[in-house]
């Protein structure tokens, strides 16, 4: 499956969001940091017409292994845990069957799963940097790590091998460094940024309550 280059002819749908959204996220070491999102921007293909929500809802959707550069691929896991949570949390909520990466046709592996649509995510990049920021309140400088994640999600028709939809995403969040150890938590960005992609882009105005029995 190629990585989003050219859009396979699709129109696009762009949204840009510059908002600020703070709250905390919770740390490996037991400690939290709070961070804020400086930016977020989006850039999705229009679905396909032969993309269908009600079976994408009421079906499972298998997903395959995160595709990363080497030097990121420690992360899969939890990128790939926070694409699950945040199927689950659209609306509807999609029912997610990840997996590990295959060597095979889409057809076998949606006719071996019962699945017929796959998706594929994708690990662009992830890079942080510390900065100086100028408080007045107090008049102090206090050192914030900034972070900056990237990443792409394909959706293929596993009957017929088509590729249905694509988008690919960024997400730059700004956190104080409190103490020498402490970092913002991956999976709370990754979440946050896969949920503005299938929200927004993939469901749409056609997301809602599920249409399942």
């Amino acid at each position: 499956m190629p990585r989003p280059g050219n859009w396979i002819g699709f129109p696009l749908s762009r949204h840009v969001a510059g908002v600020i959204l703070a709250f905390s996220a919770a740390l490996p070491a037991g400690c939290s940091t709070p961070f804020q999102m400086s930016d977020a921007h989006v850039t999705s293909a229009v679905p396909s017409s032969s993309l269908d929500i009600a079976g994408l809802a009421c079906e499972p959707v298998t997903t395959l292994g995160l595709v990363a550069p080497a030097g990121l691929q420690g992360l899969s896991p939890t990128v790939s845990h926070a694409l699950t949570t945040a199927l689950s949390e659209a609306s509807p909520p999609v029912r997610a069957m990840p997996m590990p990466e295959l060597v095979n046709r889409l057809r076998r592996i949606g006719a071996a799963l019962g699945s017929r649509y796959v998706l594929q995510p994708g690990l662009a990049d992830f890079n942080q940097a510390l900065v100086d920021k100028f408080e007045l309140v107090g008049l102090k400088i206090v050192k914030t790590r900034l972070s900056t994640l990237r990443l792409w999600l394909q959706l293929w028709d596993a009957q017929t091998g088509h590729l249905l939809w694509e988008s690919t995403g960024e997400m730059t969040v700004a956190a104080p460094v409190l103490m020498q150890e402490s970092t913002v938590a991956l999976d709370e960005i990754a979440r946050t940024l896969w949920s503005r992609m299938i929200k927004n882009d993939l469901l749409g105005a056609r997301g809602g309550s599920s249409p399942c029995p």
